[in-house]
Protein backbone atom coordinates (compact mmCIF):
# COMPACT_ATOMS: atom_id res chain seq x y z
CA UNK A 1 0.00 0.00 0.00
CA UNK A 2 1.32 3.45 -0.88
CA UNK A 3 2.31 5.47 2.15
CA UNK A 4 0.32 8.63 2.64
CA UNK A 5 2.50 11.72 2.40
CA UNK A 6 2.12 14.68 4.75
CA UNK A 7 0.24 17.57 3.16
CA UNK A 8 2.13 20.33 1.44
CA UNK A 9 2.17 23.52 3.45
CA UNK A 10 1.71 26.95 1.93
CA UNK A 11 4.14 29.29 3.67
CA UNK A 12 3.43 32.33 1.49
CA UNK A 13 1.89 35.35 3.23
CA UNK A 14 -1.88 35.09 3.42
CA UNK A 15 -4.34 37.69 2.26
CA UNK A 16 -5.65 40.13 4.83
CA UNK A 17 -8.59 38.62 6.69
CA UNK A 18 -12.06 40.06 6.39
CA UNK A 19 -12.74 42.65 9.13
CA UNK A 20 -14.01 41.14 12.35
CA UNK A 21 -17.48 42.13 13.49
CA UNK A 22 -17.49 44.36 16.56
CA UNK A 23 -20.23 42.61 18.64
CA UNK A 24 -18.41 39.26 18.47
CA UNK A 25 -15.02 40.82 19.19
CA UNK A 26 -16.32 42.85 22.13
CA UNK A 27 -17.92 39.77 23.71
CA UNK A 28 -14.70 37.83 23.15
CA UNK A 29 -12.66 40.58 24.81
CA UNK A 30 -14.98 40.73 27.79
CA UNK A 31 -15.81 37.07 28.37
CA UNK A 32 -13.36 35.03 26.29
CA UNK A 33 -11.44 33.51 29.21
CA UNK A 34 -12.13 29.98 27.94
CA UNK A 35 -9.01 28.67 26.12
CA UNK A 36 -11.18 27.70 23.12
CA UNK A 37 -12.86 31.09 22.76
CA UNK A 38 -10.32 32.46 20.26
CA UNK A 39 -10.82 29.46 17.94
CA UNK A 40 -14.50 30.36 17.80
CA UNK A 41 -13.67 33.19 15.39
CA UNK A 42 -12.35 30.80 12.73
CA UNK A 43 -13.90 31.17 9.29
CA UNK A 44 -15.59 27.74 9.36
CA UNK A 45 -17.36 28.45 12.66
CA UNK A 46 -20.94 29.77 12.84
CA UNK A 47 -21.93 32.48 15.33
CA UNK A 48 -25.18 32.78 17.28
CA UNK A 49 -25.60 36.30 18.66
CA UNK A 50 -28.23 36.28 21.40
CA UNK A 51 -31.06 38.85 21.38
CA UNK A 52 -29.92 42.34 22.36
CA UNK A 53 -26.32 41.18 21.96
CA UNK A 54 -26.31 39.63 25.44
CA UNK A 55 -23.99 36.80 24.48
CA UNK A 56 -22.26 34.85 21.75
CA UNK A 57 -22.22 31.12 21.04
CA UNK A 58 -19.75 29.76 18.47
CA UNK A 59 -20.59 26.41 16.90
CA UNK A 60 -20.00 24.05 13.99
CA UNK A 61 -22.90 22.18 12.40
CA UNK A 62 -22.12 18.53 11.61
CA UNK A 63 -24.75 15.87 10.84
CA UNK A 64 -27.45 18.14 12.29
CA UNK A 65 -25.52 18.52 15.53
CA UNK A 66 -24.63 22.05 16.63
CA UNK A 67 -21.27 21.52 18.34
CA UNK A 68 -20.44 24.51 20.55
CA UNK A 69 -16.85 25.51 21.36
CA UNK A 70 -16.84 25.87 25.13
CA UNK A 71 -19.36 27.87 27.13
CA UNK A 72 -21.38 30.90 25.98
CA UNK A 73 -19.45 34.16 25.87
CA UNK A 74 -21.55 36.39 28.09
CA UNK A 75 -21.85 37.80 31.59
CA UNK A 76 -22.34 35.07 34.23
CA UNK A 77 -25.85 36.27 35.01
CA UNK A 78 -26.84 35.93 31.33
CA UNK A 79 -25.64 32.34 30.76
CA UNK A 80 -29.04 30.74 31.33
CA UNK A 81 -30.90 33.20 29.08
CA UNK A 82 -28.33 33.02 26.27
CA UNK A 83 -28.21 29.21 26.42
CA UNK A 84 -31.99 28.97 26.44
CA UNK A 85 -32.18 31.20 23.34
CA UNK A 86 -29.66 29.04 21.51
CA UNK A 87 -31.48 25.82 22.42
CA UNK A 88 -34.71 27.29 21.04
CA UNK A 89 -32.87 28.38 17.88
CA UNK A 90 -31.59 24.83 17.36
CA UNK A 91 -34.89 23.18 18.27
CA UNK A 92 -36.77 24.99 15.49
CA UNK A 93 -34.22 23.59 13.02
CA UNK A 94 -34.32 20.05 14.34
CA UNK A 95 -30.69 20.09 15.50
CA UNK A 96 -29.17 18.28 18.43
CA UNK A 97 -26.87 20.42 20.62
CA UNK A 98 -23.61 19.69 22.38
CA UNK A 99 -21.34 22.04 24.33
CA UNK A 100 -17.73 20.86 23.97
CA UNK A 101 -15.20 21.29 26.81
CA UNK A 102 -17.49 23.23 29.12
CA UNK A 103 -16.17 24.25 32.54
CA UNK A 104 -17.68 23.38 35.94
CA UNK A 105 -19.00 26.89 36.67
CA UNK A 106 -22.22 26.56 34.65
CA UNK A 107 -23.09 22.87 35.11
CA UNK A 108 -26.00 23.67 37.43
CA UNK A 109 -27.50 25.91 34.74
CA UNK A 110 -27.09 23.25 32.04
CA UNK A 111 -28.75 20.64 34.23
CA UNK A 112 -31.59 23.03 35.07
CA UNK A 113 -32.16 23.34 31.32
CA UNK A 114 -32.53 19.52 31.13
CA UNK A 115 -29.17 19.04 29.43
CA UNK A 116 -27.03 15.97 30.12
CA UNK A 117 -23.47 16.25 31.39
CA UNK A 118 -20.63 13.83 30.60
CA UNK A 119 -17.11 14.36 31.86
CA UNK A 120 -14.74 14.25 28.87
CA UNK A 121 -11.34 14.93 30.45
CA UNK A 122 -9.25 17.46 32.30
CA UNK A 123 -7.34 20.54 31.23
CA UNK A 124 -3.86 21.33 32.56
CA UNK A 125 -3.79 24.94 33.80
CA UNK A 126 -0.74 26.90 34.95
CA UNK A 127 -0.55 30.34 36.53
CA UNK A 128 2.58 32.23 35.42
CA UNK A 129 2.59 34.74 38.29
CA UNK A 130 3.08 31.94 40.84
CA UNK A 131 4.73 29.23 38.72
CA UNK A 132 8.18 28.19 39.91
CA UNK A 133 10.75 25.57 38.91
CA UNK A 134 11.78 25.17 42.54
CA UNK A 135 10.85 22.10 44.55
CA UNK A 136 10.72 18.36 44.09
CA UNK A 137 7.66 18.39 41.80
CA UNK A 138 9.52 20.16 38.98
CA UNK A 139 12.83 18.25 39.35
CA UNK A 140 12.34 16.32 36.10
CA UNK A 141 11.57 19.52 34.20
CA UNK A 142 14.71 21.21 35.54
CA UNK A 143 16.81 18.21 34.51
CA UNK A 144 15.27 18.12 31.02
CA UNK A 145 15.90 21.84 30.48
CA UNK A 146 19.54 21.57 31.55
CA UNK A 147 20.01 18.61 29.21
CA UNK A 148 18.58 20.59 26.28
CA UNK A 149 20.82 23.55 27.07
CA UNK A 150 23.89 21.28 27.17
CA UNK A 151 22.89 20.02 23.72
CA UNK A 152 23.07 23.61 22.48
CA UNK A 153 19.34 24.22 22.08
CA UNK A 154 18.44 27.89 21.59
CA UNK A 155 14.89 29.26 21.68
CA UNK A 156 13.57 32.01 19.42
CA UNK A 157 10.20 33.73 19.92
CA UNK A 158 7.87 35.41 17.46
CA UNK A 159 4.73 37.43 18.21
CA UNK A 160 2.17 37.72 15.46
CA UNK A 161 2.92 36.46 11.95
CA UNK A 162 6.28 34.61 11.85
CA UNK A 163 8.68 35.44 8.97
CA UNK A 164 8.35 33.33 5.81
CA UNK A 165 11.80 31.80 6.33
CA UNK A 166 10.78 30.64 9.81
CA UNK A 167 7.52 29.19 8.50
CA UNK A 168 9.47 27.13 5.97
CA UNK A 169 11.52 25.55 8.76
CA UNK A 170 8.40 24.93 10.83
CA UNK A 171 6.75 23.29 7.83
CA UNK A 172 9.58 20.76 7.71
CA UNK A 173 9.17 20.00 11.42
CA UNK A 174 5.39 19.71 11.08
CA UNK A 175 5.61 17.42 8.06
CA UNK A 176 8.08 15.17 9.86
CA UNK A 177 5.77 15.06 12.87
CA UNK A 178 2.76 14.20 10.70
CA UNK A 179 4.70 11.44 8.97
CA UNK A 180 5.57 9.87 12.32
CA UNK A 181 1.93 10.10 13.38
CA UNK A 182 0.65 8.72 10.08
CA UNK A 183 -0.05 5.23 11.38
CA UNK A 184 -2.58 6.48 13.90
CA UNK A 185 -3.69 9.80 12.54
CA UNK A 186 -3.28 10.63 8.88
CA UNK A 187 -4.26 14.28 9.08
CA UNK A 188 -4.25 17.07 11.60
CA UNK A 189 -7.03 17.29 14.13
CA UNK A 190 -9.08 20.45 14.26
CA UNK A 191 -12.06 22.26 15.78
CA UNK A 192 -10.67 22.60 19.33
CA UNK A 193 -7.07 22.89 18.13
CA UNK A 194 -5.50 24.79 15.28
CA UNK A 195 -3.72 23.30 12.28
CA UNK A 196 -0.32 24.21 10.94
CA UNK A 197 -1.86 25.77 7.83
CA UNK A 198 -3.84 28.11 10.10
CA UNK A 199 -0.89 29.69 11.94
CA UNK A 200 -0.77 32.70 9.64
CA UNK A 201 -4.52 33.32 9.61
CA UNK A 202 -4.72 32.90 13.40
CA UNK A 203 -1.85 35.35 13.85
CA UNK A 204 -3.57 37.88 11.63
CA UNK A 205 -6.86 37.43 13.47
CA UNK A 206 -5.19 38.01 16.84
CA UNK A 207 -3.50 41.13 15.46
CA UNK A 208 -6.86 42.45 14.21
CA UNK A 209 -8.35 42.01 17.68
CA UNK A 210 -5.35 43.78 19.20
CA UNK A 211 -5.85 46.69 16.80
CA UNK A 212 -9.47 47.00 17.92
CA UNK A 213 -8.42 47.11 21.59
CA UNK A 214 -5.67 49.72 21.26
CA UNK A 215 -7.77 52.51 22.84
CA UNK A 216 -8.28 50.30 25.94
CA UNK A 217 -5.02 48.35 26.44
CA UNK A 218 -5.40 47.90 30.22
CA UNK A 219 -9.09 47.06 30.27
CA UNK A 220 -8.95 44.60 27.35
CA UNK A 221 -5.62 42.75 27.15
CA UNK A 222 -5.20 41.42 23.62
CA UNK A 223 -2.36 38.89 23.50
CA UNK A 224 -0.85 38.09 20.09
CA UNK A 225 -0.37 34.60 18.74
CA UNK A 226 3.05 33.48 20.02
CA UNK A 227 5.37 30.98 18.33
CA UNK A 228 8.42 29.48 20.02
CA UNK A 229 11.06 27.64 17.98
CA UNK A 230 13.82 25.37 19.31
CA UNK A 231 17.00 25.51 17.22
CA UNK A 232 19.90 23.06 17.23
CA UNK A 233 23.55 24.12 17.29
CA UNK A 234 23.48 24.15 13.50
CA UNK A 235 20.54 26.57 13.48
CA UNK A 236 17.95 24.04 12.32
CA UNK A 237 14.45 24.03 13.83
CA UNK A 238 13.83 20.77 15.68
CA UNK A 239 10.68 21.64 17.66
CA UNK A 240 8.12 24.41 17.99
CA UNK A 241 5.06 25.46 19.94
CA UNK A 242 2.30 27.97 19.28
CA UNK A 243 0.09 29.74 21.82
CA UNK A 244 -3.29 31.28 21.04
CA UNK A 245 -4.71 34.20 23.05
CA UNK A 246 -6.97 33.90 26.07
CA UNK A 247 -9.04 37.05 26.69
CA UNK A 248 -11.62 37.75 29.37
CA UNK A 249 -11.29 41.43 30.28
CA UNK A 250 -14.44 41.57 32.42
CA UNK A 251 -14.20 38.24 34.23
CA UNK A 252 -11.67 39.11 36.90
CA UNK A 253 -12.45 39.06 40.59
CA UNK A 254 -11.48 42.69 41.01
CA UNK A 255 -12.15 44.79 37.97
CA UNK A 256 -10.97 43.79 34.54
CA UNK A 257 -8.28 41.75 32.91
CA UNK A 258 -7.71 39.08 35.60
CA UNK A 259 -8.12 35.98 33.43
CA UNK A 260 -6.16 36.70 30.28
CA UNK A 261 -3.20 34.68 29.08
CA UNK A 262 -2.34 32.10 26.45
CA UNK A 263 -3.33 28.54 25.48
CA UNK A 264 -0.86 26.00 24.12
CA UNK A 265 -2.03 24.97 20.67
CA UNK A 266 0.49 23.24 18.38
CA UNK A 267 3.36 21.27 19.94
CA UNK A 268 5.58 19.50 17.40
CA UNK A 269 9.09 18.09 17.21
CA UNK A 270 11.25 16.01 14.92
CA UNK A 271 12.05 12.43 15.89
CA UNK A 272 15.73 13.31 16.46
CA UNK A 273 15.13 16.51 18.44
CA UNK A 274 17.42 16.66 21.49
CA UNK A 275 15.83 15.47 24.71
CA UNK A 276 14.35 18.30 26.75
CA UNK A 277 13.73 20.67 23.85
CA UNK A 278 9.98 20.74 24.46
CA UNK A 279 10.35 21.26 28.21
CA UNK A 280 12.72 24.16 27.57
CA UNK A 281 10.24 25.74 25.17
CA UNK A 282 7.43 25.59 27.71
CA UNK A 283 9.51 26.81 30.64
CA UNK A 284 10.77 29.81 28.68
CA UNK A 285 7.22 30.49 27.50
CA UNK A 286 5.93 30.60 31.08
CA UNK A 287 8.67 33.03 32.09
CA UNK A 288 7.92 35.18 29.05
CA UNK A 289 4.23 35.23 29.89
CA UNK A 290 4.93 36.00 33.55
CA UNK A 291 6.86 39.09 32.55
CA UNK A 292 4.00 40.14 30.27
CA UNK A 293 1.57 39.95 33.22
CA UNK A 294 -0.48 36.95 32.04
CA UNK A 295 -2.69 35.28 34.63
CA UNK A 296 -3.27 31.84 33.12
CA UNK A 297 -1.72 29.45 30.61
CA UNK A 298 -3.50 26.34 29.38
CA UNK A 299 -1.45 23.29 28.41
CA UNK A 300 -4.59 21.85 26.84
CA UNK A 301 -7.04 19.03 27.45
CA UNK A 302 -6.13 15.42 28.12
CA UNK A 303 -9.14 13.46 26.94
CA UNK A 304 -10.63 11.07 29.51
CA UNK A 305 -8.25 12.18 32.29
CA UNK A 306 -10.00 11.93 35.65
CA UNK A 307 -7.70 12.83 38.53
CA UNK A 308 -10.76 14.04 40.46
CA UNK A 309 -12.46 10.63 40.15
CA UNK A 310 -15.70 12.11 38.85
CA UNK A 311 -16.51 9.57 36.14
CA UNK A 312 -19.11 6.92 36.95
CA UNK A 313 -17.64 3.38 36.68
CA UNK A 314 -19.82 2.42 33.70
CA UNK A 315 -18.91 5.63 31.85
CA UNK A 316 -15.20 5.12 32.60
CA UNK A 317 -15.42 1.54 31.28
CA UNK A 318 -17.09 2.74 28.07
CA UNK A 319 -14.64 5.55 27.33
CA UNK A 320 -11.58 3.43 28.16
CA UNK A 321 -12.82 0.72 25.82
CA UNK A 322 -13.56 3.27 23.12
CA UNK A 323 -10.12 4.88 23.39
CA UNK A 324 -8.43 1.49 23.11
CA UNK A 325 -10.42 0.72 19.96
CA UNK A 326 -9.30 4.06 18.53
CA UNK A 327 -5.64 3.40 19.46
CA UNK A 328 -5.71 6.53 21.64
CA UNK A 329 -5.10 4.97 25.06
CA UNK A 330 -1.29 5.00 24.85
CA UNK A 331 -1.10 8.50 23.37
CA UNK A 332 -3.34 10.09 26.00
CA UNK A 333 -1.38 8.40 28.80
CA UNK A 334 1.87 9.76 27.34
CA UNK A 335 0.34 13.23 26.99
CA UNK A 336 -0.92 13.16 30.58
CA UNK A 337 2.50 12.15 31.95
CA UNK A 338 4.23 14.92 29.99
CA UNK A 339 1.87 17.64 31.22
CA UNK A 340 1.87 16.29 34.77
CA UNK A 341 5.62 17.05 34.96
CA UNK A 342 4.73 20.76 35.18
CA UNK A 343 2.53 20.19 38.27
CA UNK A 344 -0.54 21.86 36.72
CA UNK A 345 -3.92 22.44 38.25
CA UNK A 346 -6.15 19.86 36.55
CA UNK A 347 -9.59 21.32 35.80
CA UNK A 348 -12.51 19.16 34.71
CA UNK A 349 -14.08 19.63 31.28
CA UNK A 350 -17.43 18.29 30.15
CA UNK A 351 -19.50 17.44 27.12
CA UNK A 352 -23.02 18.78 27.64
CA UNK A 353 -25.63 17.18 25.37
CA UNK A 354 -29.24 18.01 24.62
CA UNK A 355 -30.27 14.35 24.73
CA UNK A 356 -28.85 11.05 25.95
CA UNK A 357 -30.37 9.37 22.92
CA UNK A 358 -28.44 11.73 20.66
CA UNK A 359 -25.11 10.88 22.28
CA UNK A 360 -23.96 8.40 19.57
CA UNK A 361 -24.70 11.01 16.89
CA UNK A 362 -22.90 13.67 18.93
CA UNK A 363 -19.88 11.40 19.47
CA UNK A 364 -19.68 10.78 15.72
CA UNK A 365 -19.86 14.54 15.11
CA UNK A 366 -16.92 15.02 17.51
CA UNK A 367 -14.93 12.36 15.67
CA UNK A 368 -15.62 14.01 12.34
CA UNK A 369 -14.74 17.49 13.59
CA UNK A 370 -11.54 16.20 15.17
CA UNK A 371 -10.69 14.08 12.09
CA UNK A 372 -10.20 10.91 14.08
CA UNK A 373 -10.10 7.66 12.12
CA UNK A 374 -11.34 5.42 14.92
CA UNK A 375 -13.31 2.93 12.84
CA UNK A 376 -13.73 0.54 15.73
CA UNK A 377 -15.43 3.20 17.82
CA UNK A 378 -17.59 4.27 14.89
CA UNK A 379 -18.81 0.67 14.49
CA UNK A 380 -19.42 0.50 18.25
CA UNK A 381 -21.55 3.67 18.19
CA UNK A 382 -23.49 2.84 15.05
CA UNK A 383 -24.46 -0.53 16.50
Amino acid sequence: MMKRQPPEVDTDPVDQQAPLRHPEVELLQLYGSHPLAFLGLAEDVEHFLAPEGQGLINYRLVNRVAMVLGDPLCAPQAVEKVTRSFLAFCRTRGWSVAFYQTRPAHLAIYRALKLHVFKMGEEAMLFPQTFTLQGHALANVRTSCRRAEREGIQIQWYEGVPPATVMQQLASVSNAWLECKGGQQTEETGFSTGRFQEILTNAQRADQIADLTQPFPEAFPAPPLVTGVALTRSGQACAFVTFTPIYGGATGEEGTGHNWGWALDLMRRTADAPSGAMELLLVQALERFRLRGAHQVSLGLVALADTRQEMAPIWRHLVDGASRRMALFESRQTLFRFKQKFAPCWESRYLVASSRLAFPKIALAVLRLRHYAGRGFVRLLTR
